[in-house]
């Protein structure tokens, strides 16, 4: 399609081998839809994918134990860091895998379906089971949501 653009010849103009002004508005209008189809693409999928590796990162972190680091995704305002980290510190249920089965995000908020396995007291062997994560998006940035509003930073399994 381009190379026709590129190389069409309206009549006879002036002199020969020169183009229409309609093939280059022609081709002009071509290149803009192509850039614009690019730039709208490239936008969605980044949002899914910086609000699928923070999802990443946080289950990583809460995963490994690392508990300072998965309170740095938690909405600012949501807790304080002192509660957040005695509550995680101390939880009974440990987190040793997870995976991110389904995003859905639809304007500043988003679900994260996961599957996860956890071990319990007194249990011989993991548990596992899916969980629903919300996330809101402020000022560009994808925070973590606490389960519930008021909550204090764990998630069921954990509070049993």
């Amino acid at each position: 399609m381009l190379s026709f653009l590129l190389t069409r010849r309206v009549g006879r103009n002036k002199e020969d081998g020169v183009y229409s002004r309609r093939g280059r508005r022609e081709l002009l209008s071509v290149l803009f839809a192509l850039s614009m189809v690019l730039v709208v693409a490239s936008a969605c999928s980044e949002k899914v994918a910086l609000l699928e590796e923070r999802a990443q990162a946080y289950w990583e972190a809460r995963v490994k134990g690392k508990v300072e680091q998965a309170f740095t995704f938690e909405k600012p305002g949501s807790i304080e860091q002192p509660i957040y980290l005695k509550k995680l510190s101390t939880s009974p249920v440990i987190f040793t895998a997870s995976e991110i089965r389904s995003v859905r995000e639809k304007d500043d908020e988003a679900e994260v379906e996961l599957q996860v396995q956890y071990l319990l007291p007194g249990l011989s062997r993991s548990v596992s089971s899916s969980m629903l994560d919300k996330w809101v998006k402020i000022k560009g940035q994808w925070y973590h949501l606490l389960p519930l509003a008021g909550d204090d930073g764990t998630s069921s399994e954990e509070r049993g």
